[in-house]
């Protein structure tokens, strides 16, 4: 079908957005990519470029943390249907007849599992599944519906609908603009309480109360079978700075898209790091170990104003 993947990054994530255009070319998913791209030089637009179909749309500023500018970035897209996916991901196999959903009125996005969603909102309640005062203020803040259509969130590192649904995305878009503070606060911002996953929240409260909005596909394509998969490296560090005991399951299958592109002689975006060189399995296996506490550390001695 007619189709574009999007996504969005600035030069720190120049690796990931380059690593997830790649896993699609290696397994010959042959969507065009469109990537809006923040504080790009030529150079960055060249290296994605080059892996064919892929389209970069500059752009100096934003009002907010990068994953904010989801909707901005999709409706950028002029094809049927809509695809985003974020750049700290990839795609193990050809995933494109799994990207979007057969019936065009309904999203594609992975909703969350009941014990998910439960660890989700720990970081901000103690109560079970969405807490009632999350509920109010996605209620109050939407302003139409009064009993919300599910009780499980989304998570939008992935989701893809009909362009039907484009003025869905300029109200996800709008929303954003109207609860969130402007400043970039980070992905995750406790403070907010009832948005505390920003965009990813704002789109849940969408999906909750709005009225003209995308039903949720009945399930999620991405997840049931390995040959066809889309892996989201969710924590930090990312993978093409160190791994992490949970990420580094795949180690293998993100490095052989580095060994795919040196021997296609495809342009680099830079000299391959440790963490993305096959052949130091064991000194990443041994790094990864130390890569979540070492991050706690920073995280605390920042807070302390060590």
């Amino acid at each position: 079908m007619n189709n574009t993947v999007v996504t969005a990054c600035n030069p720190n994530y120049l690796w990931g957005a380059w690593l997830l255009i790649a896993s699609m070319r290696k397994n010959g998913m042959k969507e065009p990519v469109l990537v809006l791209g923040f504080q790009f030089e030529p150079a960055h637009c060249r290296v994605l470029e080059a892996l064919g179909d892929v389209r970069v749309v500059c752009q100096n500023d934003f009002e907010r943390s990068l994953t904010c500018s989801k909707p901005e970035a999709l409706l950028l897209a002029e094809t049927e249907y809509l695809t985003w996916a974020d750049c700290d991901g990839f795609f193990i196999g050809n995933c494109s007849d799994r990207l979007i959903w057969p019936d065009p009125g309904l999203i594609h996005i992975r909703q969350r599992s009941v014990e998910e969603n439960d660890v989700l909102f720990r970081k901000v309640s103690r109560e079970k599944g969405v807490p009632a005062a999350v509920l109010d203020i996605w209620r109050r803040d939407v302003g139409e519906r009064e009993t919300p259509r599910y009780d499980r969130c989304c998570s939008a590192c992935f989701l893809a609908l009909h362009s039907g649904h484009r003025p869905f995305l300029e109200r996800w878009s709008r929303q954003m603009r109207t609860v969130l503070p402007q400043g970039d606060h980070g992905v995750l911002d406790t403070k907010l309480f009832a948005y505390f996953q920003t965009d990813e929240s704002v789109l849940n409260s969408l999906l909750f109360y709005g009225n003209d909005v995308p039903a949720i596909a009945p399930y999620y394509q991405l997840d049931k079978d390995r040959s066809a998969f889309f892996v989201h490296f969710i924590s930090q560090p990312k993978p093409w700075q160190a791994w992490t005991p949970a990420s580094f399951r795949f180690f293998r299958e993100y490095t052989d898209l580095v060994v795919w592109a040196v021997e296609h002689d495809y342009p680099l975006p830079g000299k391959i790091p440790l963490s993305l060189r096959q052949n130091c399995y064991c000194a990443n296996r041994l790094r990864s170990y130390g890569a979540v506490p070492l991050r706690k550390l920073k995280s605390l001695k920042r807070r302390l104003g060590i």
